[in-house]
């Protein structure tokens, strides 16, 4: 297994908090095949130009360990959730 970080950042539009929501994305990440070893809030920031009507999102770093199989499955289980405005991935 190799180690990865998932930086996420989240619409936080949505009634939602941000312990559901940061629990929502540890359990996609572990249904994908992931281990979430640690998550980290970064922070909400401002973008510098409004994305897909935000203004703003909430940075979540997720740090997990997983085959390299199960990032491809982690992305795209993301990449249709509508609370996630963007995610980017790369090894430790």
């Amino acid at each position: 297994m190799r180690k990865y970080e998932a930086l996420i950042v989240l619409n936080m539009k949505g009634a939602e908090t941000l312990d559901e929501l940061t629990a929502a994305m540890s359990a996609k990440l572990t249904e994908a095949g992931a281990k979430v070893t640690d998550v980290t809030n970064v922070g909400r920031r401002t973008f510098a130009y409004e994305s897909n009507h935000l203004k703003s999102g909430q940075y979540m770093l997720f740090a997990f360990e997983a085959e390299p199989q199960v990032v491809r499955a982690a992305r795209e289980a993301l990449a249709i959730d509508e609370r996630v405005h963007y995610q980017y991935y790369r090894a430790k």
